[in-house]
């Protein structure tokens, strides 16, 4: 059973959040890696198949908000079956 909030109240929740990350640093390939606690061989082919949000800076460079992946791995939760 899908349990995430509706599309509206997630839009709200990431638009406050996101205020408070303008001026933080964003993460970079290796960083997020760190932070998630996997390869950087893993981040790219997540960004390669878009199956993880990130910043496009300029033509090649990839940059990740700390708010957005902590999102992303709540959003991959999978609830245990009783």
């Amino acid at each position: 059973m899908d349990r995430r909030p509706p599309v509206r109240e997630v839009s709200v929740i990431r638009e406050r959040s996101s205020r408070e990350y303008i001026g933080r640093p964003l993460l970079d390939i290796p960083s997020a890696a760190i932070h998630l606690g996997c390869s950087e061989r893993f981040i790219r082919r997540l960004v390669q198949e878009r199956r993880i949000p990130f910043v496009k800076l300029g033509g090649t460079r990839v940059r990740f908000l700390e708010f957005d992946l902590d999102q992303w791995v709540a959003s991959q939760r999978v609830e245990a079956q009783r």
